[in-house]
């Protein structure tokens, strides 16, 4: 595992040192938590522009397709 060292402000510092046990699996959360809403923002800017280019389903298609599912039982 790859170490990485930020630098905090003394007070900032203080403050983890009271309220959090593991420092090192905060920051972690944290940033797992900042990943997964860039992937998100990522998607739905994706999808945006999908939408944009009007590639989707008319909805009569759509209506189609999902009595085809109920019908199939699946």
């Amino acid at each position: 595992m790859a170490t990485i060292s930020i630098s905090l402000p003394d007070e900032l510092v203080h403050y983890l040192d009271q309220k959090v046990e593991d420092k090192n699996l905060l920051i972690t959360s944290i940033l797992q938590q900042w990943r997964r809403q860039q992937e998100d923002q990522e998607l739905a800017q994706a999808c945006s522009i999908i939408d944009e280019l009007d590639l989707g389903w008319t909805e009569e298609c759509q209506t189609a397709a999902i009595m085809d599912l109920e019908v199939s039982g699946l």
